[in-house]
Order: structure tokens, then sequence, then C-alpha cells
């Protein structure tokens, strides 16, 4: 009986194997993303790309004093007060939503991936917008500075993700606004 040759694509001890050598250029190039490497990297192979979040500013570039002040909250004061008001009441009444000194940042589920926020003036009890999140927010009780859509612990998020992004906002204490940022260097 003969066997059929089965043809293989690892080389046989008494054979040299064909050496690729690297090609170095951009495998991706993409808003404020390049990526350089090895481009006979079948391009289809490559799964995730994860971007280090570093932003130029921080918490601490915004500090605020904590105030201990609480006022009747004033459900009729935003559209969604009298829609949403268990989920806003049991944020305000939870002292770990402080923000920037006065303010409880107050957030609840909306769906998968969907967390509405609104932003509780601990002085007068009225509401104001917040930016919406996908994947949480991050923010500290003496600092105006808002991170939504923080990355996680390793500071990477994923480039294919378009809810994962994280914003930066800074809360204008005069408008009661949140205005945002670019993470990185321009």
């Amino acid at each position: 009986m003969i066997t059929p040759e089965i043809e293989s694509d690892t080389a046989k001890s008494n054979q040299k194997k064909e050496e690729v050598k690297p090609i170095i250029d951009t495998i991706l190039n993409e808003g404020s993303v390049i990526i350089y490497g090895d481009t006979t990297i079948q391009k289809d192979k490559i799964k995730e790309v994860l971007i280090k979040f570093e932003p130029y500013i921080t918490f601490d570039d915004f500090k605020v004093s904590i105030e201990n002040v609480k006022a009747k909250l004033d459900l009729n004061s935003h559209k969604l007060g009298r829609q949403f008001r268990t989920a806003i009441r049991e944020n305000y009444n939870d002292s770990e939503n402080l923000f920037a000194g006065h303010y409880t940042f107050a957030t609840w589920g909306c769906g998968s991936p969907c967390q509405m926020n609104v932003l509780i003036d601990r002085r007068t009890g009225k509401i104001y917008d917040a930016p919406d999140s996908s994947v949480g927010s991050e923010f500290k009780k003496d600092s105006r500075m808002l991170i939504i859509n923080p990355p996680e612990e390793t500071n990477y998020f994923y480039n294919n993700c378009a809810y994962c992004k994280p914003e930066i906002y800074i809360l204008n204490e005069i408008t009661k606004k949140f205005e945002k940022k670019e993470p990185f260097k321009k």
C-alpha cells in the first residue's frame, strides 16, 4: 500500500525554514492613535486595540471645599425628577455620591449599557443635567472634574468600543453645566 505524502507547514529537520523579515510600518492610524508594528502580520488577526487613557488634567486641578449642606430635594426642578424620583432620592441620601463640594452626582441604569445621570445642588435641592454614561463614572467629593466611562484599573480602554471611550467634564458652577475637555493633549 502506498501512502500519500502529506504536505506540512513545518520544516523537516534537514530543511531550512524560510525566514520572514518583519516590515515595520503603520498598522492602525485612527483618531489620536497610531500603532506601528510588523505589517507582515495579517491585519484580520488583530482582534483588539487597547488605548491608554492619559489625561493631561487631574482631579487636583479642580479642587473645591467640601460643604456640609443638604437642602430639601426639589423633584419638580427637572423633567427627570418626577420620573426617576426613587433613584434620585436614593442617590441624594447616599454620602458616597458627594461631588464638587456641595453637589450629589446621581446615577441609575437605563438598559445595557446605559446610565442616566443628574447633578443635584445640595444648597438648593435643585436638579441639573449631567452627561450620561455607559460603563460608569469617576469623581471626587472635593473636585469639579468628572470622568464618564473611566477605564478599568489598567488605565486602558478598547478602541473599537464607542461607548467605552472615557470623557472628561468640568462642572461650571455658574451655569451648572458640564464642559467637555479633551483627555489627550493635541
